[in-house]
């Protein structure tokens, strides 16, 4: 989905993949944008918790944050909406997990989400999330990771128990500390971000970042060959060609330059264009008229 840029303001891209990977028989990651009076909501949830669960998981995640923040008229307070969407989420599968004879009571999800807004100070974006799926900022060439994953060697990390380098290859690497469904309450960190020309705002899960390494995701995204759509369907190959051993949930945004400059460019008159047919319009009146004298 584009949206086309009006004079003065930006216009703003998306683009989304989605894909099971080539190990995995089903596909656990979902992912969604859709325009709502809010803004524009992009999410990526990656679940878990045995067959179906995950899958269900995920599911369950987006249609939650869609549903409860669908409600909410624009200019409605973004954070609170989005802490109370992560509420729902994480009740709502919980509550899944928990009923009588469930088959998927270990399921849980990870859950990024963006809500791209734009008001008179201009575009920004808010961006929560719970778990280890990330959001990430391309601008002016270099990639920045916007969020902090949740989870146990992030923690023992921060708390200088452990190296960056034993944090590559620790037990507990793939170990959540927070995630929905999994307890009564959950915590979602949620910052506001100021986007600009040319910003590309990436969502995705841990299939993708966990085998595509920052460089090649800074290379791709900024790689002017690429359009949004294509740098998309890049992410995903470098993804699958990288074993596709997990699920990969992607979603894509960025902003456009404003059409004002080009806009009244395309309605400027051309002089010299409009002198040289007018000259060869003269100069073909003159060829018949003599004809039709000399024919006489």
């Amino acid at each position: 989905m584009s949206k086309i840029p009006v004079a003065d303001k930006p216009g703003i891209l998306f683009a989304e993949e989605c894909d099971r990977g080539t190990q995995r028989e089903e596909n656990q990651d979902s992912v969604l944008h859709a325009h709502i009076a809010l803004g524009d909501l992009m999410i990526v949830a990656d679940g878990m918790g045995g067959h179906a669960g995950g899958a269900t998981a995920s599911r369950m995640a987006v249609e939650s944050f869609f549903s409860y923040l669908s409600a909410f008229p624009s200019g409605y307070p973004a954070e609170s909406a989005i802490r109370g969407a992560a509420q729902q989420a994480n009740a709502n599968i919980r509550d899944s997990a928990r009923a009588p004879n469930s088959k998927q009571n270990h399921m849980g999800s990870t859950v990024v989400v963006a809500l791209v807004q734009r008001d008179a100070a201009g575009i920004h974006a808010w961006v929560g999330h719970i778990g280890d799926s990330r959001a990430y900022l391309l601008r002016a060439g270099r990639l920045h990771r916007l969020t902090t994953d949740h989870t146990v060697v992030q923690a023992l990390l921060k708390r200088n128990l452990i190296t960056p380098e034993e944090a590559l290859h620790h037990p507990d690497a793939l170990v959540l500390s927070r995630s929905l469904g999994h307890k009564p309450e959950v915590e979602i960190d949620i910052e506001q971000h100021p986007l600009a020309v040319d910003d590309t705002l990436l969502l995705c899960s841990d299939g993708l970042w966990g085998y595509v390494s920052e460089q090649d995701i800074q290379y791709t995204v900024d790689n002017p060959d690429f359009k949004l759509e294509a740098a998309a369907r890049e992410l995903l190959k470098l993804a699958l060609a990288a074993g596709g051993h997990d699920n990969v949930g992607i979603e894509m945004a960025r902003l456009t330059p404003p059409l004002e400059e080009s806009h009244h460019e395309g309605f400027r008159p051309n002089w010299k264009l409009i002198l040289v047919v007018f000259l060869l319009a003269i100069a073909v009146v003159g060829v018949l008229a003599y004809f039709a004298l000399w024919n006489n």
